[in-house]
């Protein structure tokens, strides 16, 4: 007599970046989804990017919100995304998922610095199994080494790590499901040259899958980002013992759902807490602070100063699109830090030739650059925006030529070399070729983690001679 299939649901997201206006919306897709299965294992797992540091209630709770959140809209299995492992210390991190155990933390290829082994709350692998049946789950992140070896971790190539555990897994579970915050690319090559794994559900690079993607030997999945989608993968097996004879997906759209009445009110009570937390003083300002996303102004020039201070260098270059507000006169707050430059941002020291320096300066005196729509790399921005400057001076021609604007540039009284290195302090973002590209081809690259432009630019607001400074031009007009 036939044995008769036996089916485990898994749900997923990924990239979520703190839309807790869809949140609700998921839990509500999740619930209707359990209630279809109600007599079947129902598994719930997240890949990654949950948290997001532009959101005030993410910012004010340090991410204690985002845990609660996630246990309440029951997850089993989670994977770290590169916004919570490069935007929170380890310390944090430890804090909140050590008080927070509602479900398993899986990375393969994270490990502590000082241990050369994972923390106490996450697991490489994670075997489930219920009624017989035994399903392995990897996660892996991507591997930002630079950054992550600064916060005291180290980060193993993804793939080796993912290898490893599947070996591990070999003949103790009946499936293997990889929670993959690598990117679909690298999820393809996964699926081609990583024996062992049957389901590959994805994340980071905020592709949408429908239907799933059959490649190698698994079938890929992922859901967008923003929480507008929620993926079910079916997995079935049969016989005796249990094999895995066919996986079935698809992706639930988010819009038109019952929203969650508990979840929305956990979340507003989260906001209120985060509006009270927000509006604490960080500065007091006498004038208006402008800015002017084309040329350097006030805001702009005191933050290229106060990254040339924090990071040592002889000349400061930040792109007006990162402050996305002015200031006025009166308390800064720190919801109106976060509102002005919510990109979690880092500054960095470089060493850059002069000619590539000049060419980033050429380009930003053009309209296509100063206006080039932007988005990735942490930038939360809309327009990359010219660039401001400190350091240096710099006097152009407006009628001259694309790329031969520039009469001349002075750098501390002395006269610009472009055969010359110059310690030039920006924003870690031009270091992986973002905007102005001539600036990926800084050497030596030290990055200043873990703070972001804004609180840099926090420290000058309450400095009174950087203040008075900023309102000197940098550039130049000259006919």
């Amino acid at each position: 007599m036939l044995q008769q299939e036996a089916k485990i649901v898994l749900l997923h997201t990924n990239d979520i970046h703190s839309s807790f206006q869809t949140m609700p919306l998921v839990a509500g897709t999740v619930a209707r989804l359990r209630r279809r299965h109600e007599d079947i294992p129902v598994l719930f797992a997240d890949c990654g990017d949950h948290l997001d540091r532009m959101h005030p209630i993410t910012e004010a709770s340090d991410g204690e919100a985002h845990l609660e959140i996630m246990e309440a809209m029951g997850y089993d299995f989670i994977t770290l995304g590169n916004n919570e492992g490069l935007t929170f210390t380890r310390e944090r991190l430890e804090e909140l998922f050590t008080k927070h155990r509602g479900f398993e933390v899986i990375a393969a290829n994270l490990k502590e610095q000082a241990t050369g082994a994972p923390p106490r709350w996450m697991k490489p692998s994670h075997i489930w199994e219920q009624d017989g049946i035994r399903i392995g789950f990897i996660g892996a992140t991507a591997a930002y080494s630079i950054f992550y070896n600064l916060l005291g971790w180290q980060v193993d190539e993804p793939y080796e790590a993912i290898r490893r555990e599947a070996a591990l897994l070999k003949g103790r579970v009946d499936a293997v499901v990889v929670l993959s915050h690598l990117g679909l690319r690298w999820d393809k090559r996964l699926a081609e040259e990583v024996e062992g794994i049957d389901l590959i559900l994805g994340g980071h690079t905020h592709h949408v899958l429908e239907p799933p993607l059959r490649h190698g030997g698994a079938l890929l999945c992922c859901c967008g980002s923003l929480g507008r989608y929620v993926g079910e993968v079916e997995l079935y097996f049969a016989g005796e013992p249990r094999k895995l004879v066919r996986i079935e997906g698809r992706i639930h759209s988010t819009e038109q759902e019952r929203e969650d009445p508990a979840l929305k009110r956990l979340i507003q009570d989260h906001a209120d807490l985060a509006e009270a937390g927000m509006s604490q003083r960080v500065a007091l300002l006498e004038r208006h602070l402008p800015i002017d996303w084309e040329r350097d102004s006030p805001l702009g020039n005191l933050l290229a100063a106060g990254i040339r201070k924090q990071t040592g260098a002889e000349i400061g270059v930040i792109n007006s699109g990162q402050l996305l507000t002015s200031l006025m006169p009166g308390a800064v707050t720190r919801g109106a830090l976060l509102e002005m430059c919510p990109s979690p941002v880092n500054p960095c020291l470089i060493r850059l030739q002069g000619s590539h320096l000049m060419l980033a300066l050429e380009e930003s005196l053009l309209e296509e650059f100063v206006h080039m729509p932007l988005f990735g790399n942490g930038f939360r921005g809309k327009h990359l925006g010219g660039l401001c400057v400190d350091g240096l001076l710099v006097i152009w021609n407006p009628a001259g030529k694309p790329y031969n604007k520039i009469r001349e540039i002075r750098v501390g009284g002395e006269q610009f070399d472009p055969k010359r290195d110059y310690l030039v302090g920006t924003a870690d973002m031009f270091t992986f070729g973002t905007g102005y590209l001539s600036l990926k081809e800084g050497r030596e690259a030290r990055y200043f983690l873990p703070g972001f432009l804004r609180h840099t630019l926090e420290a000058e607001l309450n400095d009174a001679a950087a203040l008075e400074k900023s309102f000197h031009p940098r550039f130049y007009e000259q006919s």
